[in-house]
C-alpha cells in the first residue's frame, strides 16, 4: 500500500520505474510519446462503463499518426464513424486504422456530419485553435493533441472564449502525464511520500537534434509553443 510507503520501497520503486523506461527505448518519432511499460502492454483491455458509445470523428494522420495513436478505436464507449486528412493516401490509413469506413476530405467537411458528436484534433499544430473552434461552432465536443494553442496568447483567449460560448467540452490530450514515471511521483505525492513540498521548479526543452517533415514545414524554426503541459506532467 502506498500508504505504508517507506524511504526504501520509494528508491525502490523510483528505480524500478526508470529501468523501464529505460527498457522500453524511444521509438516514437516526438519526444512525449514514447512507449513505456504500461502502454505497451498487452493484457490489459478497457472495460466499459456504460451501454453509451459516443460517435466521434478524428482529423489528422500526419508525421506521428497521432489520429490512431490515442485508441478511440478500441475504447468500448467509442464508435469512430468519420476521419479525415487532407491526403488521401493518409486518410485512407487512418481509415483502416480506426477500422473506419466513412471519410472525408477535411475537417470543414466532417465537422457538417450530423452523426458525428465529438472530434479529436490531431492536426498541424498551428491549426489546432482554428481547427478546435470551428468544430465547437458546430455544435460538438472536441480534442486536440498538443498544443492547444501555437505561439499566440490571442489564440488562447479565442479558444477560451469559444469554449465558454459553446457549453461545450474541450480536452488537450497530454501524454507525458501518464508516462510509468511520471504518474508513479504523482502516486507518491499523494501517499504524503514527499512530505510536504514548499517550492519546486521545472522546465522543458523539447529538442529534436534533426528537424522532422512536417504540414508546411511548421516543426522547422518553431516559435514559442506556450507549451508547459510536459514539464508540467
Amino acid at each position: 500500500m502506498l500508504h505504508s510507503l517507506t524511504r526504501r520501497s520509494f528508491v525502490k520503486g523510483v528505480a524500478v520505474t526508470t529501468g523501464l523506461l529505460a527498457a522500453s527505448g524511444n521509438a516514437a518519432p516526438i519526444q512525449g510519446f514514447e512507449d513505456t511499460a504500461s502502454n505497451t502492454a498487452k493484457d490489459k483491455v478497457w472495460q466499459p462503463v456504460s451501454g453509451r458509445k459516443v460517435r466521434v470523428g478524428i482529423v489528422g494522420y500526419g508525421l506521428c499518426k497521432f489520429g490512431a495513436a490515442f485508441g478511440f478505436q478500441d475504447h468500448p464507449n467509442v464508435e469512430v464513424v468519420a476521419v479525415s486528412d487532407l491526403f488521401p493516401d493518409r486518410c485512407a490509413e487512418l481509415a483502416k486504422a480506426c477500422r473506419c469506413e466513412k471519410t472525408y476530405p477535411s475537417l470543414e467537411e466532417l465537422v457538417k456530419d450530423p452523426n458525428v458528436e465529438a472530434v479529436f484534433v490531431a492536426t498541424d499544430a498551428p491549426s489546432h485553435c482554428r481547427h478546435c473552434i470551428d468544430v465547437l461552432a458546430h455544435g460538438k465536443h472536441v480534442a486536440s493533441a498538443v498544443p492547444a494553442v501555437f505561439g499566440s496568447l490571442e489564440d488562447a483567449d479565442r479558444l477560451y472564449e469559444a469554449v465558454k460560448k459553446s457549453g461545450l467540452n474541450y480536452m488537450m490530450f497530454e501524454t507525458s502525464v501518464f508516462h510509468d514515471d511520471c504518474y508513479a511521483m504523482r502516486k507518491i505525492y499523494n501517499a504524503d511520500g514527499f512530505g510536504k513540498l514548499v517550492y519546486s521548479e521545472g522546465e522543458y526543452y523539447h529538442y529534436i537534434d534533426t528537424p522532422l517533415d512536417s504540414y508546411k514545414e511548421w516543426r522547422r524554426g518553431c516559435p514559442p509553443l506556450w507549451y508547459p503541459t510536459h514539464s508540467t506532467a
